[in-house]
C-alpha cells in the first residue's frame, strides 16, 4: 500500500493536468448526461438532492480505487497502450481478465444505457415534437433505427485506433458550454443569443480539440505533460463560454432597467 501511495510524483507533468480537467469538468459534464437529467430532474427536489450525493461520494469512492489500476500498472512496468486495466488483466491470469472484462462490459453497459435512450428520446420523439410532426405510430421504429446507425458510425474511430480516455475528456470539453446556462440561473438573464454562442463555442472547441486541428497556439498549454493543452483549452474555453453567455443577458438586463 504504500507503494502504491508513494509512487510517482504529484506535478502537471505527472498527472495533475488531467486531475485538473476533471475539476474543470465537474461544473459542465453532469448536465449533458441523461440520467441526471430525464430521469433525476423528476424527482422531488430534496430525494433528487439526497440521490445525486450519495451516488457522488459512491463514484468518487469507486473512481479513486480505480485508478490504483493504472499506479499498479506503472510499478510493474506495463507499457500504457489506452487500455490499462486490460493489458494488467492478462497478467493476472484468465480469472482476473473475466472478472476484468465483466466490470468493464456493465461499466459500458450503463453508459449505453443513458446514450442509447437519450439518443432514441431525442430523435424519435423531441425533435418531431419541436416541428409539429406526429410520428407516435413508428416512433419506436425511428428510435431502433437512430441506436442501430449510432452504434455502427460511433465505433468506427476505434477500427482507426484511439485512446479510451477520449470517450470523457473530449465529451467533457464539448459540453463546458452548458456550465454558466446552469450556474448562472438566477444571476445573468438567459437570453437564446447567449445560450447559442456558450453551447456552440463548447462543441467547436471540443471537436477541433478532438480532430487535432492545429488551431490553437501552444501559450494555451498549461504545463508540459501530455494533457497539457486540454487543461488549457477547459479552463481558457469555460472563461470564454461564460462570457459568452454572461455578456448577452446582462446587456439585456442593462437595458431593461432602463
Amino acid at each position: 500500500v504504500g507503494e502504491l501511495v508513494s509512487t510517482g510524483s504529484w506535478s502537471l507533468g505527472g498527472g495533475v493536468d488531467l486531475l485538473l480537467v476533471a475539476v474543470l469538468q465537474l461544473v459542465s459534464y453532469p448536465f449533458h448526461d441523461p440520467v441526471l437529467t430525464d430521469r433525476g430532474f423528476i424527482c422531488e427536489e430534496k430525494t433528487m438532492l439526497k440521490s445525486f450525493v450519495i451516488s457522488g461520494i459512491l463514484g468518487f469512492v469507486a473512481i479513486v480505487i480505480f485508478s490504483f489500476i493504472g499506479i499498479y500498472g506503472s510499478i510493474e512496468g506495463i507499457a500504457a497502450k489506452g487500455n490499462i486495466p486490460a493489458e494488467l488483466a492478462k497478467t493476472m491470469g484468465i480469472g482476473s481478465t473475466i472478472l476484468m472484462t465483466a466490470v468493464m462490459i456493465a461499466a459500458a453497459g450503463s453508459t449505453l444505457d443513458s446514450t442509447f435512450a437519450s439518443l432514441s428520446k431525442l430523435v424519435g420523439y423531441d425533435i418531431p415534437a419541436m416541428l409539429n410532426k406526429d410520428v407516435a405510430k413508428i416512433s419506436i421504429k425511428i428510435g431502433i433505427i437512430s441506436m442501430i446507425l449510432f452504434a455502427i458510425f460511433g465505433n468506427l474511430p476505434m477500427i482507426v485506433g484511439t485512446d479510451i480516455l477520449k470517450a470523457t475528456t473530449i465529451s467533457g470539453t464539448m459540453v463546458i458550454g452548458l456550465a454558466p446556462v446552469f450556474l448562472l440561473h438566477g444571476f445573468v438573464s438567459p437570453t437564446k443569443l447567449g445560450f447559442h454562442l456558450s453551447f456552440w463555442l463548447g462543441i467547436f472547441l471540443g471537436v477541433a480539440f478532438a480532430f487535432d486541428a492545429k488551431i490553437f497556439p501552444e501559450f494555451l498549454a498549461i504545463g508540459s505533460g501530455k494533457y497539457a493543452m486540454l487543461l488549457g483549452i477547459n479552463l481558457y474555453g469555460l472563461i470564454a463560454c461564460t462570457l459568452a453567455y454572461a455578456l448577452p443577458g446582462l446587456l439585456c438586463g442593462c437595458k431593461d432597467k432602463r
